[in-house]
């Protein structure tokens, strides 16, 4: 290990090789952010009410039939949302007239739509009709992608560990070129859900292995400069999303022109190279060393046939153990110590108020009154901002420090909202962007620190149920947005505002890992700094 990885600081030095491997890693990062938060679009709720099936078809207008069958006008944003309609006999009212039947209007008593008419069709929300009763399966469109990732971060985590990087990579490319496209052409909404399913089931394991590829062939400021930076492909997809949305509206059209450029991983798939130091952590030093002399030329062992015996070994002990037993240990290294409980708990605690925090902020728009399309390209302008500042933090001021300053500053300024009346359009929304700011920060953050908390053994592992417990946020956010959001505007940015400090207290238990060799196996965790109290007074 000593030897490949003076030939890793030797590639990381080699500054349009590691560009070139940024590309190849980062580039599923656009797709991930694209289809994130396509939700916005997708679920677009435009003007709703009864539909009168005897006036429409006697050729009433659409204003005609709200003004005799509608009870009330309830407007959200300058929209009509209607769930009822007079229970009155319309085939009499199509039959003599509008005129006639408004000045024949009787008391009625209103009941439920059995059908509903749109100011647009443009949406799934109109496509399924998620209005009214049916509201909470509009946050099932988002939910299931959410729990498609959190399923992903913890399958593909494992999978990494125990089949390797580069067959994570290519079977979660796999899973994103077949479902992408196949979910704007789905008619059904329950397979509609599953193909959103599969999109996070992929999204997770891309990120994952990609990621972890990046941090294992690089080396020093080189990888903290490069996974930093890998994390700019969310704010591109973020801008090229609203452009892309703002001219096709139709929501199939728009998945397919989001999708169809998913093929594009199939270079990914050819190209991307294995992790040598997984191999060599697999006991496959040849290979190892045969995928290390592809990117270092100069990468020759005289030593190779001297590790023989303890490749026999370890091969022995992945067969007598099977892959599922493999898999299953790989979950269970993570709490074999106590050390590495406290960090696999506290790993979890970032992912939940990171995922929920992120989530939140993203798809509050609408509760702040913010017009979608300049929303979600401010967004990713913000995030692009942050990633981009968050280099020098890491590099010069340390992992514990910035990453526990973020937290508090995130959870801080999420709860300045309180503050602002929702009157104050604008200083909302300024406000929130700025708390987008940290929240995007942290996320690329806590990865990096993560993953170098961690040993080679499990570390894709490590990041995977970091990644797996950041979905769980993921996944209750649309219900906040949408339900508790509903009740009062600022509950969604209280929540994550609050836990975001209690999170900054814990990172204050974490050793730092600016400037420490990564560990490569179990072992290796004894001469490493653990988690203790009395770190809350190191810098």
């Amino acid at each position: 290990m000593d030897d490949l990885d003076q030939y890793i600081d030797s590639y990381s030095k080699q500054r349009w090789k590691v560009f070139v491997l940024l590309l190849m890693a980062g580039t599923p990062g656009i797709f991930n952010a694209i289809q994130i938060s396509s939700y916005v679009f997708l679920v677009d709720k435009p003007s709703y009410w009864c539909d009168i099936p005897d006036l429409k078809s006697a050729g009433w207008s659409d204003q005609m039939i709200i003004n005799v069958s509608t009870p009330h006008q309830k407007y959200s944003s300058k929209k009509l949302e209607e769930c009822t309609y007079y229970n009155q006999n319309y085939s009499i009212f199509a039959k003599n007239g509008y005129n006639w039947s408004m000045n024949n209007l009787d008391t009625a008593d209103s009941k439920p739509c059995q059908y509903y008419s749109y100011s647009t069709r443009e949406s799934v929300v109109t496509e399924w009709n998620l209005v009214c009763d049916n509201v909470s399966m509009k946050s099932n469109v988002h939910a299931t992608m959410a729990f498609g990732k959190f399923v992903g971060g913890l399958l593909f985590g494992s999978i990494s560990d125990v089949y390797g990087r580069k067959f994570a990579f290519n079977l979660a490319a796999f899973i994103y070129m077949v479902s992408g496209p196949s979910a704007a052409l789905i008619d059904s909404y329950v397979l509609f859900l599953i193909a959103r399913f599969l999109i996070g089931v992929a999204g997770s394991g891309i990120y994952e292995s990609s990621y972890t590829i990046l941090t294992e062939l690089t080396s020093g400021k080189t990888r903290t400069l490069l996974c930093l930076l890998m994390n700019m492909s969310y704010p591109i997809g973020y801008i090229l999303l609203s452009i892309i949305a703002y001219y096709v509206r139709p929501w199939r059209m728009l998945l397919l022109v989001l999708s169809l450029p998913m093929f594009g991983l199939l270079i990914q798939c050819w190209f991307l190279p294995e992790s040598p130091k997984w191999l060599m952590s697999q006991g496959r030093t040849k290979q190892a060393w045969v995928e290390m002399a592809k990117l270092v030329p100069t990468a020759v062992h005289a030593n190779i046939n001297n590790d023989g015996q303890n490749n026999v070994e370890i091969s022995k002990i992945k067969k007598s153990n099977g892959k599922f037993t493999e898999i299953l240990s790989a979950y269970t290294s993570l709490f074999s110590t106590l050390d590495l409980s406290a960090k696999t708990v506290i790993s979890l605690f970032f992912g939940l108020s990171c995922g929920l925090s992120y989530y939140v902020i993203a798809l509050n728009g609408d509760n702040i009154t913010a017009d979608r399309y300049i929303y979600v390209a401010l967004n990713g302008v913000v995030e692009g901002v942050s990633y981009a500042l968050t280099v020098p933090l890491f590099l010069y001021v340390g992992r514990k420090k910035a990453v526990s300053s973020l937290f508090f500053a995130s959870g801080i300024l999420q709860l300045t909202l309180l503050a602002i009346p929702l009157e104050k359009a604008n200083i909302l929304l300024c406000v929130t962007l700025i708390g987008k700011f940290f929240v995007s920060a942290l996320f690329s953050a806590i990865v990096l620190y993560v993953s170098e908390l961690y040993p080679t053994t499990i570390r894709n592992t490590g990041i995977g149920i970091l990644l797996t417990f950041s979905q769980i946020g993921s996944i209750i956010a649309p219900y906040i947005v949408e339900i508790l959001g509903a009740k009062a505007w600022y509950i969604p940015s209280t929540v994550c505002g609050t836990l975001g400090i209690f999170v900054s207290s814990l990172v204050l238990m974490l050793p730092e890992t600016k400037k420490t060799v990564l560990p490569n196996t179990l072992e290796d965790m004894k001469n490493t700094n653990s988690v203790k109290l009395s770190n809350c007074f190191k810098f």
